[in-house]
């Protein structure tokens, strides 16, 4: 074991994240951030910190993430354990690589080969062998102390606290030994958290199995992790891109591309030239955070560097991988510091002699002279700009100037020229001559109205420059005085209201007014009329008559009393079906028209009738009272029985047959006698029979047949009658 004043030696050498305790010399960890690492809402730290935050916040269990990086020769591989307590337990234990070839040239390996690429597990090499190493690797120190310090402390620090709450000792182990980690694969291999891969071959496709080495009386459960590649898959390093520079006074930030190659660079080297030929490294710790701005989609890495004006120099920047590999160069960036001007205009008096001119005073150090070429007067309509300049050439000792072309409200700006091409802007200043006019009635007031009274109104905003608002005033009644809604001017044009619809008023009536700054009104503008929603149905309508006649079933109603209604409505149930549905029959869009003939009916039916109204806003109202109608089959005359009969005296009997003109038959009733008066009652058949044979004859006699149609309901027709000799 190191003693002690080792441990604090190795500590030493960590800064600038590692600092000792100068107050109680003890062995404590102090790690703080570059002093480029911003806070900000949506910083990136590291790939590995990243995908542990955000999978122990989607699953319960401990897993291993993997990563690979293929190169022409051998595979590399980092992992690490997504929770701090699994972690522990796993640096412990030590790791177990797996790598199974899936398949061979294209073809799948079956069955599958698998080699155990660790003949035992891999775990953090022993303290003393970390001495070494954590001299001229910082990184490695901070493991180290992650694995084997007693105690581990750490300041309180917004921007680590942004991205993980580190509030116990495990977790700050945890925590920044993947930090330091992802900054130095060598680290990581002597942490046992890596493996490079040198039997891979070319041709064959690998998926690579991390795995804790957990005894089986361990309660813990870590889940193993895999990546599939294949040296096949290997791809030359890219080079940073997006690289631009911000040339200020005695310093430049550069910034470039971060979010395209996060996958690829979890950190970045700045170096800089005056020759552009020799580079130096500037940072001496790895750029990792990174910011996005609010307007942009993608996120910047950022480094400030101090450096003399008027001097050219030359920057790059390079991408280190979780590997440790270092890729090309970003294409140079060329620029040099400038003097800034360092004095500001300030507008100090403003006088108005009339609506068309201002007389503009500013204060400005005397010693700033000699650094500008002089002034320049800009106007905008609004404090945010853009400003436009007005008169320029204003000479440097100048402190005054008068601008005519007033417009209702103008806000103006001086801005001081250097020599070197920099400006010294003035914050606005508002100047509003005396303005009585009024401005112009809005106009194309529209608006709509839903079923819960919510009305949106909306209207053509006013071109006026100097317009501060509207104002919104609504009536019940066309004639009264309108009453304003608005408790204040409405910025934007358009508005939102809410009123009662369940009343008696069907309209609701708006007018709106535009008020400028200097709070003139405008007169009203033009009425807006809005129907309200209709949400009272119609009231019934009542049938008063009904006639069943020979072209049908007449109804007669009184008509719905609402005015509103748009049509009536005859609905029909067939009452002979059970379970039988209204069904729509008519409608009427004369509200006068109050008579309806079902020409449809059926004879031998009963039906039951009603009548419903609906209103323009498609309301309808509640049933008439239904009525029920019989409809009783037509009574069958004489005429209506075709009746005969034959007689075959070879076959001794006579033929009769009948047809008759109704489908609602339900009996025939046949009679016979030796004559017309002495008909009796001889037989009965079913509807459905048409014919029959009489054999129950004597030769040489006459008969008399008579038929009698008996129709549905037990209505009987009168006696149709035939002679026939035999």
């Amino acid at each position: 074991m190191l003693k002690l004043k080792d441990k604090i030696k190795i500590i030493n050498t960590l800064d600038p994240f590692v600092q000792r305790d100068d107050k109680t010399k003890n062995k404590v960890v102090h790690l703080r951030t570059p002093s480029n690492f911003r806070e900000r809402a949506g910083v990136r730290v590291l790939f590995f910190l990243l995908c542990i935050s955000a999978l122990a916040t989607a699953q319960q269990e401990a897993s291993v993430q993997v990563v690979v990086r293929p190169l022409e020769d051998k595979v590399m591989l980092r992992w690490a354990v997504d929770e701090p307590n699994a972690w522990k337990k796993a640096n412990q234990y030590g790791f177990l690589v797996e790598r199974i070839t899936i398949s061979r040239n294209g073809e799948a390996v079956l069955p599958k080969e698998s080699q155990m690429l660790t003949a035992t597990a891999l775990k953090p090499k022993p303290l003393m062998e970390w001495e070494t190493l954590a001299k001229k690797d910082q990184n490695a120190a901070v493991i180290a102390q992650s694995l084997y310090g007693e105690s581990f402390k750490v300041d309180a620090m917004n921007t680590m606290e942004s991205v993980v709450a580190i509030n116990k000792e495990l977790e700050q182990r945890f925590t920044f030994g993947l930090v330091a980690a992802e900054q130095s694969y060598e680290a990581a291999l002597f942490a046992g958290w890596g493996l490079v891969d040198t039997e891979a071959k070319k041709g064959e496709k690998y998926l690579y199995k991390v795995s804790v080495a957990i005894p089986q009386e361990e309660t813990i459960k870590i889940n193993e992790g895999s990546a599939f590649t294949s040296l096949d898959l290997y791809e030359e390093l890219p080079k940073p891109i997006g690289l631009v520079g911000d040339f200020g006074d005695s310093n430049v930030v550069l910034s470039w591309n971060f979010d395209l190659l996060q996958s690829i660079y979890t950190n970045y080297i700045v170096e800089r030239s005056e020759d552009k030929i020799k580079y130096t490294q500037l940072n001496g710790s790895p750029v990792f955070n990174a910011q996005q701005p609010k307007d942009e989609g993608s996120y910047s890495l950022f480094y400030n560097d101090s450096i003399p004006n008027d001097k050219t120099f030359y920057y790059r920047v390079k991408g280190k991988t979780t590997f440790g590999e270092l890729g090309p160069s970003s294409d140079i960036l060329e620029g040099k510091a400038e003097k800034g001007l360092n004095f500001l205009p300030h507008i100090s008096q403003k006088q108005i002699p009339n609506n068309n001119t201002v007389i503009l005073d500013w204060e400005f150090p005397k010693e700033g002279n000699e650094l500008i070429t002089g002034f320049e007067l800009r106007r905008s309509n609004k404090n945010d700009g853009p400003f436009s300049t007005v008169k320029e050439g204003i000479l440097p000792t100048s402190r005054t100037v008068t601008y005519k072309g007033l417009k209702r409200i103008n806000y103006f700006v001086i801005v001081a020229k250097a020599k070197n091409g920099a400006e010294s802007e003035s914050f606005p200043s508002i100047v509003q001559p005396i303005d009585s006019i009024p401005p112009k009635p809005p106009v194309g007031l529209t608006g709509v109205i839903d079923t819960t009274g919510v009305v949106q109104l909306s209207w053509t905003a006013n071109a006026e420059e100097d317009i501060l608002g509207y104002r919104v005033y609504r009536a019940n009644n066309p004639n009264v005085e309108f009453t304003q809604v608005t408790r204040s001017a409405v910025k934007n044009n358009q508005y939102t209201d809410t009123i009662a619809v369940k009343n008696m008023n069907k309209k609701v009536y708006y007018k709106i007014t535009a008020e400028d700054q200097r709070y003139n009104p405008s007169d009203l503008s033009e009425m807006l009329a809005i129907d309200k929603p209709d949400l009272t149905p119609p009231s019934p309508a009542v049938i008063s008559k009904y006639e069943v006649t020979e072209e049908g079933v007449q109804l007669v109603w009184i008509p719905s009393s609402s005015d509103d209604v748009l049509a009536h409505i005859i609905y029909r149930k067939d009452m002979s079906i059970t379970g039988g549905l209204w069904e729509n029959i008519a409608e009427k869009t004369a509200i006068t028209d109050t008579t309806y003939i079902d020409k449809s009916a059926q004879q031998n039916k009963m039906y039951s009738y009603t009548v419903m109204a609906r209103d323009t806003s498609g309301l309808e109202s509640s049933p008439a009272t239904p009525i029920e109608v019989t409809i009783a089959p037509k009574n069958i005359e004489a005429e209506d029985i075709k009746f005969s009969g034959v007689a075959n005296r070879e076959l001794r009997y006579i033929q009769l047959s009948w047809k008759v003109k109704s489908d609602t038959i339900a009996e025939y009733r046949l009679y016979r006698g030796d004559s017309e008066n002495k008909l009796q009652l001889f037989k009965t058949f079913v509807g459905t029979k048409d014919t029959y044979k009489d054999t129950e004859l004597e030769a040489g006699s006459e008969y008399t047949y008579g038929l009698q149609v008996l129709i549905k309901g037990g209505i009987p027709s009168v006696i149709k009658k035939i002679i026939v000799k035999y």
